[in-house]
């Protein structure tokens, strides 16, 4: 089977979908912050959302890596082609996601910094290995898992990973991208394997987490998403509901199972709202959190647990107040996306455009070649 051409107009349907696999992530983190962080001498309610549904919430960082892979693909083309060499991909890649990251990183280190600063002492995260996170290369964090200084960062050291590999596969088969991508992210695999088990890099690499990548990749070259109707999208898209809330009862989440269980309910629901384009009008909000995903996703964690969680514990425990978990955890939620979406306005967009403006695309060094097989 042949590829299908990439190609490089804007899907709508995908800034919803960013939307809801960020406002799932920080539903998911809020939840964990009132349900099982939160001291007990807060005197939180009786909770009604049950802990498989907390857990399912992280479904959206599967979401997040299909769409990577779909979007490498997708747009794909002039590289493909070889009017645009491989180094403009990954310039614009570093542009977009390195800068935002570097700059919480440095404000999730500020405390320590300033530990620093006042007693000359480096703390856990001032090590040499942990810093490596500003250029995302994994690391264990302090209770052992990978986990860089600005937590959700793992799911960055991932992205920077597929798109080492994507370049590799242009640069090796661009004829035959997706069975290059299959091999190379497979030969990643099988490296990690044969690292000490003790290593950040063995635990990095041989995840299967990885897979979904290809998910989306497979989905932008075969899947005839265009003009299809709204039964069978809407059918797909509650299948992938029902997968992940099935998946997240079962606990898969952390385990090899992750992208057999997860990663195909995140497929199903990805080739839905896919089929959905041009079938539905996304209200301007959700275009809006889509937009500011990136943002929402890297500062809401530093949101809920340095800044908003401590005051609500001061203020819960000074004027014995008694809230319900649930109700406290809309609230946080709801801090982490306002700070968010601010922050896209005020720092990514600006320091993105900046940075693009500047620095047109290089020329191609590179012949043309066809896009798919003859």
């Amino acid at each position: 089977m042949s590829l299908r051409p990439p190609q490089d107009r804007e899907i709508i349907g995908l800034q919803a979908l960013r939307a809801a696999a960020a406002l799932a992530v920080v539903l998911h983190h809020a939840l964990r912050a009132t349900r099982l962080n939160a001291p007990a001498d807060l005197h939180l309610g009786s909770t009604v959302v049950p802990a498989w549904l907390i857990e399912a919430g992280a479904g959206g960082v599967d979401v997040f890596f299909i769409l990577s892979g779909f979007l490498m693909v997708y747009i794909s083309g002039s590289y493909v082609q070889g009017r645009r060499p491989v180094s403009h991909f990954l310039q614009q890649r570093v542009l977009r996601v390195w800068p935002m990251y570097v700059l919480v990183t440095l404000f999730a280190l500020k405390p320590a910094l300033m530990k620093w600063w006042a007693t000359g002492e480096r703390g856990f995260d001032l090590s040499a290995e942990r810093l490596g996170g500003l250029l995302l290369l994994p690391s264990f964090n302090e209770q052992h898992y990978i986990q860089p200084i600005v937590g959700v960062g793992w799911t960055l050291s991932y992205e920077a990973l597929f798109y080492l590999c994507f370049a590799a596969a242009i640069l090796v088969a661009r004829h035959h991208l997706f069975v290059a991508l299959c091999a190379i992210v497979a030969a990643a695999f099988a490296f990690g394997h044969l690292l000490p088990e003790s290593s950040a890099w063995h635990g990095f690499l041989s995840d299967t987490i990885t897979l979904e990548f290809l998910y989306g990749a497979a989905i932008a070259s075969f899947v005839q998403w265009r003009g299809r109707g709204r039964l069978g999208s809407y059918a797909l898209i509650a299948a992938g509901v029902l997968v992940l809330g099935v998946s997240s009862h079962l606990g898969v989440m952390t385990t090899a199972w992750r992208p057999v269980s997860y990663g195909v309910a995140a497929a199903l629901v990805f080739v839905g709202v896919l089929r959905l384009e041009g079938l539905v009008t996304w209200p301007r909000w959700v275009v809006l959190l889509g937009n500011a995903s990136y943002s929402i996703y890297l500062v809401h964690v530093l949101v809920i647990y340095q800044w908003m969680m401590p005051y609500a514990e001061r203020g819960l425990r000074k004027y014995d107040i008694a809230m319900q978990g649930d109700v406290l955890a809309l609230i946080l939620a709801g801090g982490g996306v306002m700070v968010g979406v601010a922050c896209y306005f005020l720092l990514e967009r600006p320091l993105t455009a900046a940075l693009m403006r500047k620095r047109p695309a290089p020329r191609s060094v590179v012949a043309p070649v066809p896009a798919t097989p003859p």
